[in-house]
């Protein structure tokens, strides 16, 4: 899950996957905007089967913010 995760931001921010770490900001690290998050959201709800709730894309701010949400499924551990 997480190297799907890495790699659906990684081909949204046009970077290489493995520059993604736990810590990499998607705004300023990889300059991603709402609009990218949009798309994000809805990859990801696709691909693991899971609802994103619209609140959550809005305080999504690192990598692990994402994995934990997708892994937890609710927006608590943000």
């Amino acid at each position: 899950m997480e190297e799907r995760l890495k790699e659906i931001l990684a081909e949204a921010a046009d970077v290489n996957p493995e520059e993604i770490q736990s810590d990499t900001r998607l705004i300023a690290d990889l300059g991603l905007t709402s609009f990218d998050f949009a798309d994000i959201a809805a990859q990801a709800e696709e691909e693991f089967n899971i609802r994103i709730p619209d609140e959550a894309v809005t305080k999504i701010e690192t990598f692990n913010d994402v994995l934990c949400l997708v892994q937890e499924g609710h927006i608590e551990c943000l």
